[in-house]
């Protein structure tokens, strides 16, 4: 029986005061935004993995993952890996 697994990957990224995360290379973006952002880790969004969708914060990419029944396997600077609780539970 197959396990599914989400392997998310993080980066430091530049945040604006409404908590969008800011593209330096988008033409619309000025040198003013990005010089009014702070930095944190986010998600990098991954078309294999819903909950990564728009960049959230680790904080709401676990509470997502947890809303599908997905536990953290493990968790480092730049990578998240979670798995189908369910699944393993009913694997025997």
């Amino acid at each position: 029986m197959a396990i599914g697994i989400h392997v998310a990957f993080t980066r430091f990224v530049g945040v604006d005061s409404a908590g969008n995360v800011v593209n330096k290379s988008d033409p619309a973006t000025t040198i003013r935004h990005v010089l009014s952002t702070t930095h944190e880790h986010r998600v990098i969004p991954d078309p294999g993995i819903a909950n990564s969708a728009g960049n959230p914060t680790i904080k709401e990419y676990l509470e997502l993952e947890a809303s599908i029944n997905y536990v953290i396997g493990h968790v480092s600077q730049n990578m998240i890996v979670t798995y189908d609780s369910v699944a393993i539970n009913n694997a025997h």
